[in-house]
C-alpha cells in the first residue's frame, strides 16, 4: 500500500522532494500541503493532485495521513515538529537539522520514541555511492587507524541569497555556514569518524550583513584518537570553488570531491593492488534528474515508513543528535574562544536563541 504523506511548507527545500514524490507514485501518495502562502500551497498541490491547506494542523485533522514531510525553515521544526508528534501522532520525515538546539532535537527524538512513531532526518548525502564504499573500507579496518578526518567547502551565498527569505542568515531560524550548508559535512565526520571527543573553533561575518557566521574554521578531536578540520564558508566569490572530504589512516587515503560529496577523487589502501575492483561501481554517484543521492534518500525513508526496512545510511530517531551537538559545540568554542570538550551544557551558543 502507498505511504499517505503530507507536506507542511511549500518552500525550496519542499520544490525538490515533490519532484521526487512525483516520481515515487507508485509507493507515495501526497494526499495534502499546506504553506502559509495560498498561492503556494495551491501550485504544489496541483502538482501533486492533492488538497491545499494554509493551516497545517487544519490539514492534519481532517486529512488520513501518515507521514508528514516537514520543510520550514529550521528554526521552526522543533514547534511544529512537537505538535504533529503529540498531538497528531503522525510519522515525521524532517529536513536537515532535526532542530536548532539540542534540548528541542532530543525532545523530538523522546517523544516519538514514547508515541512509537518514526522519526527520519534528512541526511541524503550517507546514500552517495563513494560515501558508502568509504564507510565500508573504514567499518572493515582495512585503512587501519585513522588518524586525520577533514572535510572544507568554499561555497557561495551573497547577499542576494540571504535577502531572498528574512530567516535566512539569523541565528532564531537559520544560523550561518556550518549550521545550515555546513551540517552535511559535520555529520560526514562522525558518520565515518565515530564519536567525538572535543571540537575548538574560530568564526566571523565577513562578506555579508547577517546575524551568523559566513566563514567556521574548527579542530576536531575523535574518540578514536584522530584530529579532524572543517573549514566552513559561504565566502567563495564570484561562484562556488570546491568541496572536499579527506581521510587519512595507517594503511590508507581516501579523497571525496563533488560539491555534494558524490565523487570518489582518491582511495589507496595499502596491500590492496586491485583497488579498482574493490571501487568499481562506487565512484560516483549516477547520473540523476532528481539528484540520485536525494531520490534514494527519500525513496528509502518511504520504504522504512511503510515497512520499517532500515537502509543502513538512513538518519533515525537520535542518530540525527550527535553531529547537531558538534555544531553546537563549534558555535560554543567560536564564542568562548575554549576548547570544548563532550558531554556540555551549551551557554554562549547563540543557535536557536530568539533576540528581542
Amino acid at each position: 500500500m502507498k505511504v499517505k504523506l503530507a507536506i507542511v511548507g511549500c518552500g525550496k527545500a519542499a520544490e525538490r522532494h515533490l519532484k521526487i514524490y512525483q516520481a515515487l507514485q507508485e509507493e507515495v501518495e501526497v494526499v495534502a500541503v499546506s504553506d502559509v502562502v495560498p498561492e503556494r500551497a495551491k501550485k504544489f498541490a496541483e502538482s501533486l493532485s492533492a488538497k491545499p491547506y494554509t493551516d497545517y494542523q487544519e490539514m492534519l485533522s481532517k486529512e488520513n495521513i501518515e507521514v508528514v514531510d516537514l520543510c520550514l525553515p529550521s528554526g521552526m521544526h522543533a514547534e511544529v515538529g512537537e505538535i504533529i508528534l503529540e498531538k497528531f501522532g503522525k510519522h515525521l520525515l524532517v529536513e536537515k537539522p532535526l532542530a536548532l538546539t539540542l534540548k528541542d532535537a532530543e525532545r523530538l527524538v523522546n517523544l516519538a520514541q514514547k508515541k512509537q512513531l518514526k522519526l527520519v532526518t534528512i541526511f541524503q548525502n550517507r546514500a552517495n555511492l563513494p560515501v558508502q564504499k568509504l564507510k565500508e573500507a573504514l567499518s572493515k579496518n582495512l585503512l587501519g587507524t585513522p588518524v586525520l578526518f577533514s572535510a572544507k567547502f568554499y561555497w557561495s551565498r551573497d547577499q542576494r541569497y540571504y535577502d531572498s527569505a528574512a530567516w535566512r542568515g539569523t541565528w532564531a531560524f537559520d544560523g550561518g555556514a556550518l549550521a545550515q550548508q555546513g551540517c552535511h559535512f559535520v555529520d560526514m565526520l562522525y558518520y565515518l569518524g565515530g564519536p567525538i571527543e572535543s571540537v575548538f573553533a574560530k568564526m566571523g561575518t565577513y562578506l555579508v550583513n547577517i546575524e551568523a557566521e559566513d566563514l567556521l574554521v574548527g579542530v576536531l578531536k575523535f574518540k578514536n584518537g584522530a584530529l579532524g578540520t572543517i573549514e566552513a564558508t559561504t565566502c567563495s566569490r564570484p561562484k562556488d570553488l570546491k568541496a572536499e572530504l579527506v581521510v587519512l589512516a595507517e594503511k590508507g587515503s581516501a579523497v571525496i570531491g563533488g560539491f555534494a560529496m558524490n565523487r570518489l577523487d582518491h582511495l589507496a589502501i595499502d596491500g590492496v593492488e586491485n583497488i579498482e575492483d574493490f571501487v568499481s561501481g562506487f565512484e560516483k554517484n549516477p547520473d540523476h534528474p532528481l539528484g540520485w543521492s536525494h531520490f534514494t534518500y527519500l525513496k528509502s525513508a518511504i520504504k522504512y515508513f511503510s515497512n520499517s526496512e532500515k537502509d543502513p545510511w538512513l538518519v533515525v530517531g537520535e542518530e540525527a543528535i550527535p553531529s547537531l551537538e558538534a555544531i553546537i559545540g563549534l558555535y560554543e568554542s567560536a564564542e568562548t574562544g575554549k576548547e570544548i570538550k563532550f558531554p556540555f551544557e551549551p551557554i554562549a551558543c547563540k543557535l536557536g536563541k530568539k533576540f528581542p
